[in-house]
């Protein structure tokens, strides 16, 4: 995972954790904040990871688009071979 997503998880976890009371705090402890902050990276990483899917099946469309479109234009510029006559 990215450093720029464990970064922002552990400040969703900090800004989390500045809501608490301290005696809130204690009883979820450390441990428990840092299980939290993975789980919210690992979201992030998950919401990364299927945006770049779509991103790519947007890609992908639009290059078979592009190789048609291509293939089209080739085949109008291509001159016509007339028979000869031979």
């Amino acid at each position: 995972m990215s450093e720029h997503q464990t970064e922002h998880a552990q400040r969703v976890v900090q800004q989390f954790r500045s809501m608490l009371d301290e005696q809130t705090r204690q009883r979820i402890g450390e441990d428990t904040f840092e299980e939290l902050a993975l789980m919210v990276e690992s979201a992030i990483t998950a919401s990364v990871l299927e945006e770049l899917e779509r991103a790519a099946d947007r890609i992908e469309r639009l290059a078979g688009e592009v190789r048609r479109q291509a293939e089209t234009y080739r085949s109008a510029e291509q001159p016509t071979l007339e028979p000869t006559g031979e």
